[in-house]
């Protein structure tokens, strides 16, 4: 996508190396009529429930933003809830793969950096 947050994505695609751990961030397990999922990213340590709805912002008929080449909407859909999280997808631009890791997983993470 053209969000600038890969730092995010990089977290969500090494976490889908371990399925469990995306689904376990996903209370709605299936599609809905009311078109609304509950996911969960972690506060301060604590599991914290995010509404989110399956519109998303396009352009030129596409995903803006995530996307994936097969149906899911999981990557879309959990993006979107760190950008409710952040008050917008603009804010959720530049950040360490480390802040991502400990929102999605829950666990301690931390940046090292090498010379």
């Amino acid at each position: 996508g053209e969000l600038g947050n890969c730092y995010f994505i990089s977290v969500l695609s090494a976490t889908a190396e371990f399925p469990e751990r995306i689904k376990a961030r996903f209370i709605t397990k299936e599609r809905n009529v009311a078109g609304v999922y509950l996911v969960t990213l972690f506060v301060n340590g604590y599991e914290c429930p995010i509404i989110v709805d399956a519109w998303f912002p396009s352009k030129y008929n596409k995903p803006a933003f995530a996307s994936t080449k097969g149906l899911e909407l999981w990557p879309m859909l959990l993006e979107k809830a760190w950008a409710k999280l952040y008050g917008s997808y603009m804010r959720t631009t530049g950040g360490l793969t480390s802040h991502a890791a400990h929102h999605l997983m829950g666990l301690p993470a931390f940046t090292i950096d090498h010379d």
